[in-house]
Parts: C-alpha cells; structure tokens; sequence
C-alpha cells in the first residue's frame, strides 16, 4: 500500500484529501505546517507528499528543499498544491524538483491521476538509480547557512563541496551534523571560521552533498548551534557592507589625489586592501581575497574606501590619460610645492622624483604616513615626559621654600 502525507494549512482542505486517499487504497496522513511534516516524515515514511506551496513559517518550497537535503528522503516525489497565479514560483518550484504543480480548486479524479503516473514513474527510475546519494544544487536556491541548518537537523556527516561562478572552490565537512573542518583553495591550515565566512560570502554557485564518514583534521572546535549563530551575525553585517557597494565582479580604480588627501582618515589595518588594489584596477571579490585576516574587515574598509572617493568603479587616471606617477607628479606646482601646504611632510618623496628617483605609490605614502604619525607620537610623549618632570622639579622647589 503506496503510503501519501499531505500538508495543508487549511484543515478542511487536507481532512478531505485524506479520506478520498484512503478510500482509493492509499495509507494517508495529513500535516497542517512543514514543521509537523517534517516531525511526521521519518515515522510515516511516505512514497509521495502532497503539499500546499504557501506554508506557515516555511514555504512549500524551502520544506521541499529540506526534505531533498536528507539522504534517506531526497528520492520522495513532490506534487504542489497551488491557488496563486505567480507562474515565477511554479517555475522555481519544479526546477528545483518538484514532480508537478497543480492549480486549485482541483478534481480529486485529476489529482489520482497525476498522483499514480508520478508515483509509476519514480518507482521506475528508483530501480534503475544509482545507489549513491549525492544532493546537489544552486547556492542562488539554498544558501549555505541553510544547507547548515538541515545537516544539524538530519545530524548528517560528509562533506559539501562548493563550486563558486568565479571559480573558486571550497570544501564544508560535518560530522554528526556538526561541522568539524573548512578550507577553500589554498586554505588548508588557516583558521576555520574565517575559511567558512568565505564560503558563507558566495552568492552563486553550485554544491553537492557526498554522504559518508568523515576523518579530516579539525580546525573549527566550537557547537554547532554556536556555528550557524556566529554565521547567522556574520552574514546579516556582511550582506549589510555588501548591499552599499557595487557587484563583488566590479573593477575599481584607486584615485591617487583622494588617497592622499584622505590619509589621516585610513586606519592602521588598511593597509593589505589598498596593496590588493593593482595599478590598472582590480575587482571588489579579487581585492577581499588577497586581503589577509578578516573578510568583513575588508569589506568595512572597502567601503569606507568608497565613502572618501578613495576607490570608485571609474577610472579617472585613464580618463585623463594619467598614470599612478603622473598623478604623482600633479600634486605639486611649477615651483615644486604641494599643493597640500597643510601637510608639508609628503613633500620629500615628489621633490625627489624630479631629481630623477623612483616615483611614488600609494603604497609608499600609506607607509610614510603612518612613519610620521609613528615620530609625531613618540615626539608627544617626550614633551609629556618633560612636562611631568618640570611640575616635579618645581613641587619639590616650593614645597622646600615652605
């Protein structure tokens, strides 16, 4: 006897249902959310599930996805009930592998129909499919944190392969649901959570699921609650720096006068992004990975970047038909003085050009500029140094007078 659930937010919708199943000879149950669906499921046991596309709390789909994401339940057949005419949803639904999706109202004889040539059809390519269970799909589709979440509740081990659109490949392995290892390209003995934020940063790209054990060296010790908390708080600021700034594929250009006029705003940490930035452009995603450390930091300072005009997705160098050390060159008169009277210390490096030495890079001011900030602290000490000393020697003076 061929085993349906059915899941229904209306009551009555999903009551009779189940009693015209029961009536043709099927074993049917009924579910009023996706949660109790899913609570169902591992005791029912279902050949086939029947769902309403619009849930509670979970669309039709996103339980859909959680169903396929288990390996002992990624073979049972959707079939979606639907009263929307968003064709978008209908499309996505069986793209992602929904059996069919039917229009209500709906006959009961039509929804027999369809649910027996489905249910012909699965039983014969389950006979002839590979034994191997290997769940794939779109991160565009499922995100990672959600792929996450459905491991820990299948309590699942094996790894997730990650393919991004740029290329770039990253592997997630799990054990008992808890994941216990991740690494990108050339990551192998970085630190964990900063190797999962980055795959956490991919908008698209496909992945696959490869069940199994799993006997890899651990370089993320903490629970996994803990984890998808974490990257839950990781994602929402990244995704907010993200949202502000042009596509991650976008080339941006350093504009050299803004960047020295702006080199008392830049903090000390900034200086592997404004290296990243090459001389004719580099794009936002290539600049956040050859920075070293953290990804949201980098992303913080992009941004900022970005705010002082510092970067920007034109490239006025090439407008003007300048290079780098041309632009180099202008920030000084015929006469040889800066144009920025206010900060005479960046006037040694451009005099020095003229006399036929190696021009200067942003690189080469970044680091003179925190040089001079380096001697104007230690200068500030000593006068403060000084300054306690002579109020000592003077207490001392008139406390002797007295």
């Amino acid at each position: 006897m061929k085993r349906i659930l059915v899941v229904d937010s209306d009551e009555q919708v999903a009551s009779i249902l189940t009693l015209k199943l029961k009536q043709v000879g099927f074993e049917a149950a009924s579910a009023g959310t996706s949660a109790d669906a899913l609570k169902i499921i591992p005791e029912l046991r279902p050949d086939i599930i029947v769902s309403e596309m619009i849930l509670p709390k979970m669309s039709g789909i996103d339980f859909m996805k959680r169903v396929k994401m288990n390996p002992e339940m990624m073979r049972i057949p959707f079939v979606f009930l639907s009263s929307s005419r968003d064709v978008e949803n209908k499309i996505l639904a069986l793209d992602m592998g929904a059996a069919a999706v039917l229009a209500k109202p709906l006959f009961i004889n039509d929804l027999l129909e369809n649910l027996k040539g489905i249910l012909g059809e699965y039983e014969l390519k389950n006979s002839s499919a590979s034994e191997e269970n290997t769940p794939e799909g779109d991160i565009s589709d499922i995100s990672v944190l959600n792929i996450l979440s459905i491991l820990l509740e299948n309590k699942s081990s094996g790894e997730v392969e990650f393919s991004a659109s740029s290329e770039k490949r990253g592997v997630i392995f799990c054990d008992c649901g808890n994941v216990v290892r991740a690494e990108t390209d050339g990551g192998e003995n970085k630190d964990g959570m900063e190797e999962l934020y980055k795959i956490l940063s991919w908008s698209d790209g496909t992945f696959s699921v490869n069940y199994g054990d799993v006997n890899v060296e651990r370089n993320i010790f903490i629970p996994q609650k803990k984890i998808i908390e974490k990257s839950a708080a990781w994602f929402r600021e990244y995704s907010a720096l993200i949202h502000v700034m042009p596509p991650v594929d976008t080339i941006v250009y350093l504009d050299f006068e803004k960047f020295v006029e702006n080199l008392n705003k830049l903090p000390d940490d900034i200086d592997s992004v404004i290296k990243s930035i090459g001389e004719g452009g580099s794009r936002i995603c290539d600049i956040m990975d050859g920075c070293c450390g953290n990804r949201l930091s980098s992303a913080a300072h992009l941004k900022q970047l970005f705010d002082l005009g510092v970067i920007s997705a034109e490239n006025k160098e090439e407008q003007s038909g300048d290079t780098q050390e041309e632009s180099t060159d202008k920030l000084f008169d015929n006469a040889g003085k800066t144009v920025f009277e206010e900060k005479p210390e960046l006037v040694a490096a451009p005099v020095a050009e003229s006399a036929g030495e190696t021009k200067t890079s942003a690189w080469d001011e970044l680091a003179k500029e925190r040089a001079r900030k380096g001697k104007s602290g230690k200068i500030a000490l000593f006068v403060l140094l000084l300054a306690i000393a002579a109020a000592i020697i003077i207490f001392i003076y008139y406390r002797g007078l007295i």
